[in-house]
């Protein structure tokens, strides 16, 4: 499994604070050493949304190549996000 897989299988189970997914998925990146902090950009990408879930594109500046679709949905109260799909996309 590469690091980009591992990082994947852990931002798949992803539950935090409505407002924080992009930080925590920057985060997993830089833990699993996807990339560094400044080489990650997550952002919010409406074009994406699905199915009531939020679509945000993580992208590295280190390799143009791969960047990585999530969708995540917020509880009832809209407190906490669970992503509840990702998929890497490559050229």
């Amino acid at each position: 499994m590469t690091k980009l897989d591992a990082a994947v299988e852990r931002i798949k189970i992803l539950e935090c604070p409505t407002g924080e997914v992009e930080a925590r998925v920057a985060d997993i990146l830089v833990d699993y050493d996807v990339a560094n902090r400044h080489e990650v950009t997550v952002r919010r990408e409406n074009t994406l949304d699905r199915d009531g879930a939020q679509g945000y594109k993580a992208r590295l500046s280190s390799d143009s190549r791969v960047s990585l679709s999530l969708w995540a949905k917020s509880g009832a109260e809209d407190y906490v996000a669970k992503v509840v799909g990702v998929s890497i996309d490559s050229i």
